[in-house]
């Protein structure tokens, strides 16, 4: 009996079949694990074992097929063993796993009134599903131009506490007002009923606040973009198989171009290919000249290469077309010459997949900050420079909800 185990993988439908021959022992479960966590990570998460070729199974290959169920079914996805060996057939019954690993449901049918459209940009699939016409309402706090002469005082410390349907982002602490916080202010994103910032008294550790009983999230913030309302659309972006990677400039490109909105905001749960940003390691107060050379290398954290590939993002952005010289302080082109001005923060998590039954962008975002701990959070930028400059950030698929501004 050669000692290998080969894997033949087909399509069928939305889901995956491998086909097995050979042994499943442990010189060989640590791959076939290995090909299935890679399975997951790429999105696939209806997969089937056809087991008819395995001549052996042993206790470590009984192990990988456990584990993965119970992970694959904690995300809702379907993992199953079909057309079974003898041998294999003989050992899951002496164990008692044959029942539960064989058992197969139906794939779920999507019955909602949402109407689904496509479009496609740099060769990635955008799906819309057009969740309802209501707009969201925006709200500008701050002046993001003190920000350069690090001018902010007490006076423009707002206090925004989170909340259901409430989306933020801007430069902001968690504390007790402008005197507990002068020295920690940063980049923040406000999520819902999840609020995540970049302290910048030199810990280098994100902190971050969730709704618990009574006690909402509140961020101090000198200033801030904030969205409130119900999100309009759900788009999936995935790559069609030219390509593996779409960077964030053409990723809301297709946002657009999918919703036909020329302003809005997203939220995007996504996988990194490569992230573009600064973080302020300096507070913008008692005037600080934090973008001038040479301070400005103390001051500004910039990424000298695409940094966090293969990591969970959680990215908040505001979009617009032309807006008018009153917007264009909190924005910026996402390219150079562009008529689409944008902010973004992104929070950085370590990858994992995401339950499929989850549907709104609230419950993922729970889940997530429940479930794992934040790297960081930067301020995405397109980094143009002739020579050195690094491009734009980077992405391997994801969802976002968008909203559309009023």
């Amino acid at each position: 009996m050669e000692n290998k185990l080969d894997i033949r993988k087909e399509i069928s439908g939305h889901e995956q079949h491998l086909f097995l021959e050979g042994r499943l022992d442990a010189n060989w479960a640590g791959h076939l694990d290995d090909y299935l966590n890679d399975l997951v990570r790429e999105g696939s998460h209806r997969i089937v074992l056809n087991m008819h070729g395995v001549q052996y199974l042993s206790s470590a290959g009984i192990r990988i097929l456990v584990n993965q169920y119970k992970k694959i079914k904690k995300i809702g996805g379907l993992f199953c063993l079909a057309d079974l060996s003898a041998a294999v057939a003989e050992v899951l019954d002496m164990v008692g796993m044959s029942t539960m690993l064989t058992e197969r449901e139906a794939e779920p049918i999507d019955t909602g009134n949402v109407v689904a459209q496509f479009t496609e940009v740099a060769t990635y699939r955008f799906e819309n599903e057009v969740l309802s016409e209501e707009s969201m309402t925006t709200l500008f706090i701050g002046n993001p131009d003190l920000s350069l002469t690090s001018g902010y005082l007490p006076a423009d410390n707002h206090k925004i506490k989170g909340a259901v349907n409430r989306y933020g982002l801007g430069i902001g602490a968690i504390g007790d007002g402008f005197a507990d916080c002068k020295d920690r202010y940063g980049e923040y994103l406000s999520l819902g009923n999840a609020l995540v910032y970049k302290p910048t008294d030199g810990s280098k550790i994100p902190d971050y606040a969730l709704k618990s009983g009574n006690l909402n999230p509140e961020i101090n913030a000198l200033c801030s973009l904030q969205a409130e309302g119900s999100f309009s659309n759900r788009i999936t972006f995935d790559p069609t198989g030219v390509s593996t990677s779409i960077s964030m400039k053409d990723i809301i490109a297709g946002f657009a171009k999918t919703t036909g909105f020329q302003r809005f905001v997203f939220f995007a749960i996504a996988e990194s290919e490569g992230l573009i940003g600064v973080s302020l390691t300096a507070p913008p107060v008692d005037g600080k000249l934090l973008f001038e050379f040479p301070g400005i290398r103390d001051h500004i954290n910039f990424t000298t290469e695409p940094a966090y590939a293969k990591m969970l993002t959680l990215s908040l952005g505001f979009c617009y077309l032309n807006p008018d010289e009153r917007l264009k302080s909190y924005l910026r082109p996402d390219k150079p010459g562009s008529d689409f001005y944008v902010h973004i923060h992104t929070a950085i998590f370590p990858f994992q997949s995401l339950p499929k039954k989850a549907n709104s962008a609230e419950e993922l975002i729970l889940h997530i900050f429940d479930s794992s701990i934040v790297q960081d959070v930067m301020h995405l930028v397109n980094d143009s420079r002739e020579i050195v400059g690094l491009g734009d950030s980077s992405f391997k698929q994801g969802v976002a909800w968008i909203g559309k501004l009023s």
